[in-house]
């Protein structure tokens, strides 16, 4: 006898392991691995998943399944696999790594839909049940439902008055009035039984799946004007003396294309009436969500011919996807190189072979212009996948995705994870942004997941960018790691453009509070004049970074976070970015009741104003978390942008991703030195990445490209290579750092984070998981498998909690088991919040 393993889908710490059930003989060919089902737990009845089989009851009593919630499984073998190696490898639980495969919403309500089958629909259906009352009332009531509907519809359509208590089905119908004959006696579970009667005799399906996120109309009743012989416009001149509210619903539906509209649009009881006459029948017409993707102007529906290097990238994914080969490419390929394009080649080639494709991009919202040119190329074939969707759209293209409806699915990392059958490749663009590791339970990075799905599915991993992380670059080099491959040149061989340093530390800039030098304004006053467009960057939102007191030098501080707080122009507001606690700036200082509150820093805001004011014939749009929360403004500014509708676009990193405005000739870096040196070792390596992903948005058309980088490191390894399109040799100095002090590739990283309300707490519980360390002859500070700590975080306050973290340092392999057996010794603290986080990306 087979068992079935079942998580149990509630979120107590009790219930995260599987439990083991008998599977029914009349269960035993519908349970699947993913299967959603209801098991006996105590004296309950709970819902739970089924992750896998095992012909091992164990020493106990094992019980029966109670039954399928859902028709369909969830997710299959495959995917379970991959949250069994998440929950291995990031340490998580395996409720935390079975929650990525789930559909969007936080709950599973189950639905039961009836349908007429092709027999229920033949008008000689009504006959064959005429000596079934209860069941023909049922079949007629569907019918006049338009063939599909929940069982609480049709009891409703019946006319009984009373169905269940508090009951709101997810569909609003026009009430009829109950027939006298029909309301004895007629009930919900009268009418399932007729219901499944019907099903007996193939009359109709009845089928239970996920009840959609009702963040939105679902549905909508529509009216359809019943074929009959009458002359409707002898019927509509009758009515207009004696029902004019019903000539007005004929006289639309016969201006309609179609002979049907939305019965929103007229009176309700006219349209009931209409329907008890025959003249109309009412149904339900979902709605497609579909997501808002900007249609990208001059985004291609053809294909572009490939150049040599183009070429061979694609023939490398043509001949594995061909032989069913797994293989992981690195593409590495300068900005303007191509590489979407290649991308879309290899899509559609998956498509010609009968397979599907997962695209990959850091933030969805932030790249309109790459889903744009997917969405001209394969359309309805592509369903998106991010968080910045409603709950409703993503549930809707998420089962677009599991149905095969749609046979492309791009998003952000979540996409890796999609239900989509017959996988051929996986791409994963900017595979260096750190967007791609999970900061929420289950603490995963995306490039790790994405090359484990392409394993388990037997499909072609693509990894893309301009900068490649010095780890994946480093593991090309060497024999039996990613393939590499190059796109050493732009499109027609544009040239790169240039890159100038300006050096600021004998530099006066320019006006109280300006911040551009001399060759910076003279620039884009030159650029201006030409009717040229300017990209500015500066990776600090708000309008100064911090408000000074100048009398005492106090700084305003976040109580929860404690680091100071960025003025907004727009609102008059001094915020945290990391808590989002905010509060007006004060008239007088709190500390020494002092009137001189000064504003000091700069950020986004800031200079959009200086540009403003320096340049009043200059349209600036400005692009920062603060002018995209709305949903769709990240794509209607770069539209206005890409239109011309704006000539100066000042932003933060999300600027520099991928976008391509052939009128920009001159990107300029106000602040090279932001980050640099922040406590984090890969600090050098995102200085590079951003200087060079933002340098490569200029001069992508005929017009050559200049930047002009400010710094007050002039001399830095990192903006020396970034101002030479040196990839090569910023790696090769990164990496003897990286090998001198035993980081990764060298090495992986563990960091545990301990966080308390009082920090004493935290403190101890830190100094007690160092002491097991040792215990486990783990050393402290040197070699390659050792510890640090425990210290401060960067942000040691954070949240109204204190941090301290150890981080670990070992081999891939083996690090995960280490932390997990150090971790069991330690035990639960009291009041002391512990994360860990495998392969950490935020050092802070």
């Amino acid at each position: 006898m087979t068992y079935a393993q079942v998580l149990i889908d509630r979120p107590a710490r009790s219930l995260d392991r599987a439990f083991t059930y008998a599977v029914p003989d009349h269960l035993r060919d519908r349970v699947q691995v993913g299967s959603y089902v209801l098991v006996p737990f105590g004296k309950q009845h709970l819902p739970g998943f089924v992750i896998g089989f095992t012909s091992d009851k164990g020493a106990y009593q094992v019980r029966d399944l109670h039954g399928l919630l859902l028709d369909e499984a969830l997710f299959d073998e495959s995917l379970v696999e991959i949250a069994r190696w998440l929950s291995d490898r990031y340490l998580c639980t395996p409720a935390d790594a079975l929650r990525v495969l789930l559909p969007p919403g936080s709950s599973r309500k189950i639905r039961k839909v009836v349908r007429l089958t092709d027999t229920g629909k033949a008008p000689e259906a009504l006959e064959t049940v005429r000596r079934a009352p209860k069941q023909r009332d049922a079949l007629q009531a569907l019918s006049e439902l338009g063939g599909e509907a929940e069982p609480e519809a049709v009891l409703r359509a019946i006319g009984a008055q009373s169905a269940l208590p508090n009951l709101q089905a997810s569909l609003t119908l026009i009430e009829t009035e109950p027939s006298p004959k029909r309301a004895s006696a007629v009930t919900l579970s009268s009418v399932e039984a007729a219901l499944g009667a019907l099903q007996d005799r193939g009359l109709v399906e009845l089928r239970r799946e996920l009840e959609r996120p009702a963040v939105q109309p679902l549905e909508r009743q529509i009216v359809t004007l019943v074929e009959r012989e009458e002359v409707w416009e002898e019927l509509l001149e009758d009515l207009q003396e004696r029902a004019p509210r019903q000539a007005e619903v004929i006289a639309a539906l016969l201006a309609s294309s179609d002979g049907t509209a939305a019965v929103a649009e007229f009176s309700r009881p006219a349209v009931q009436g209409l329907a008890k006459k025959g003249y109309v029948t009412v149904s339900l017409e979902t709605l497609d969500r579909e997501p808002e993707a900007t249609d990208w102007e001059g985004a291609s529906v053809d294909a572009l011919r490939l150049n040599d290097a183009q070429r061979a990238v694609f023939e490398r994914a043509r001949a594995a996807m061909q032989n069913n080969e797994h293989c992981e490419l690195l593409v590495h390929g300068v900005t303007g190189s191509g590489k979407t394009e290649v991308y879309l080649h290899c899509v559609d080639l998956a498509l010609q072979m009968g397979k599907t494709a997962i695209v990959a991009v850091p933030e969805i919202a932030l790249t309109p212009q790459m889903v744009g040119r997917f969405k001209a190329r394969f359309g309805r074939q592509l369903a998106l996948l991010h968080s910045a969707l409603g709950q409703g759209e993503r549930f809707d293209e998420w089962h677009r995705a599991r149905r095969g409806e749609a046979r492309i699915v791009i998003g952000a990392r979540s996409a890796i994870f999609a239900p989509i059958p017959d996988l051929g490749i996986i791409i994963v663009d900017e595979e260096h942004e750190n967007a791609y590791k999970q900061e929420q339970p289950p603490r995963y990075h995306g490039i790790e997941a994405a090359r484990q799905r392409a394993r388990v599915s037997g499909a072609v991993l693509m990894l893309g960018s301009a900068t490649p992380a010095l780890e994946r670059y480093y593991e090309a080099l060497q024999p039996g790691g990613l393939e590499l491959l190059n796109l050493p040149a732009r499109i027609d061989d544009r040239p790169m453009p240039t890159i100038e340093v300006i050096d600021l530390r004998g530099e006066t800039l320019l006006g109280t509070g300006q911040s551009f030098s001399q060759r910076m304004l003279d620039a884009l006053s030159d650029r201006l004049a030409a009717n040229e467009q300017v990209m500015l960057f500066l990776n600090r939102r708000g309008f100064s970074t911090f408000v000074m007191c100048r009398e005492c030098g106090y700084v305003l501080r976040c109580p929860e976070c404690e680091i100071s707080l960025t003025f907004h122009y727009q609102g008059r507001s001094c915020t945290c970015h990391h808590c989002d606690y905010a509060q007006h700036v004060p008239e007088q200082c709190p500390n020494c009741e002092g009137y001189e509150i000064k504003f000091e820093g700069l950020g986004t805001e800031k200079v959009a104003d200086q540009i403003t004011r320096a340049f009043p014939e200059a349209v600036v749009a400005r692009m920062d978390r603060d002018t995209i929360g709305h949903k769709g403004a990240y794509g209607r500014i770069l539209s206005a942008f890409a239109a011309g509708e704006a000539n100066v676009l000042v932003g933060t990193q999300m600027i520099a991703k991928g976008h391509d405005f052939p009128g920009v000739t001159l990107v300029g870096v106000l602040n090279a030195d932001t980050g640099l040196y922040r406590p984090d070792f890969r600090a050098a390596e995102h200085t590079f990445q951003v200087l060079t992903q933002v340098a490569g948005r200029a001069g992508r058309a005929d017009k050559p490209g200049e930047v002009l980088v400010q710094t007050y490191n002039p001399n830095h390894y990192a903006i020396l290579a970034a101002c030479r399109h040196d990839y090569l040799g910023f790696y090769r100095q990164e990496l003897a750092g990286r090998e001198r002090n035993a980081y990764p590739p060298f090495i992986s990283l563990a960091r545990v984070v301990f966080a308390a309300e009082d920090e004493n707490r935290a403190v101890l519980e830190a100094r007690k998981f160092r002491v097991v360390l040792q215990e486990m002859g783990m050393p402290a500070l040197e070699g390659r498998e050792c510890f640090l700590g425990p210290a401060p975080a960067p942000l040691k306050k954070l949240r109204g909690k204190y941090r301290y973290s150890i981080l670990l340092k070992g081999q891939k392999e083996a690090l995960p088991d280490r932390v997990r057996e150090a971790l069991s010794r330690h035990g639960d603290a009291r009041d002391v919040t512990i994360t860990v986080d495998v392969d950490p990306v935020d050092m802070m």
